[in-house]
């Protein structure tokens, strides 16, 4: 039997003094596409991080395909949270995507580089604006890029950090609708704060405030938002939990 592509057993980290994840075990199997929800400094960001390779846990195993992640590294694609870059620099959208396969291990031609960047452009619906400079480009276009670019190291396992947190809703249906088509060829894990929106498109859902609950559907009930936020919420945005019906009582500490 093949190992899985994500597998983490009794995985804590802190930083200095602060837990940040506690006692997380997650497994998953090929294909699988897990939305993971939370409030913020819940420890979101880290786990990818940790999935990444690029911290490592306090205490616990991790693994990616029965590897550590630092020997697996490069079958894993990444779309960080925020992109931070200067818009006018000259640089187009089919360079842009070039340069995530400069980890692939492997020295190729230009040509092939090209190649299979504007591939990936094609499966991301950007194959008609490989010469556009990227800093014209809209939000959502943008964001396709990013992603194109993550997959052009033909990645197994693709890790996305709130990918729509700068897009309106419809442009960010549009991403989770190109995020559940590629799911069919590899394994996604999706952070998101889109409670309402994340649950249409995932296969699994994942609450995370330090402890993790997995709950291996993608229905998501008011119970299961209560535990990772901590108090009954009907609107998360930019990550903060908002009640829009008559107030509450406060939920006592877990």
């Amino acid at each position: 039997m093949s190992a899985p592509p994500i597998l983490l057993r009794d995985v804590s980290y802190s930083y200095g003094r602060m837990p940040v994840l506690e006692s997380v075990d997650l497994r998953l199997d090929d294909g699988d596409f897990l939305g993971i929800i939370g409030p913020n400094a819940g420890g979101k960001t880290t786990l990818l991080k940790i999935v990444l390779g690029l911290l490592t846990p306090d205490r616990g195993t991790v693994e990616v395909f029965g590897h550590s992640p630092a020997e697996n590294r490069g079958v894993i694609g990444y779309v960080p949270q925020y992109a931070r870059f200067d818009a006018s620099f000259p640089i187009d959208v089919l360079d842009t995507v070039r340069m995530g396969r400069l980890g692939i291990g492997r020295r190729e031609r230009s040509k092939e580089s090209r190649r299979a960047a504007l591939a990936v452009l094609e499966r991301v619906d950007l194959s008609g604006m490989a010469g556009e400079q990227i800093g014209q480009l809209s939000g959502g276009q943008l964001q396709r890029v990013l992603i194109a670019r993550a997959l052009a190291s033909e990645p197994r396992i693709l890790l996305l950090d709130e990918p729509t947190a700068s897009v309106d809703t419809r442009v960010g249906r549009s991403v989770y609708e190109l995020l559940e088509r590629l799911s069919e060829q590899m394994t996604i894990v999706l952070v998101s704060h889109d409670i309402g929106v994340i649950s249409r498109y995932v296969k699994t859902i994942a609450c995370l405030n330090v402890r993790l609950h997995y709950h291996h559907s993608h229905e998501l009930t008011d119970e299961m938002v209560e535990v990772a936020y901590g108090c009954p919420v009907d609107l998360v945005a930019h990550g903060h939990p908002h009640r829009v019906l008559p107030s509450h009582e406060s939920v006592g500490d877990r």
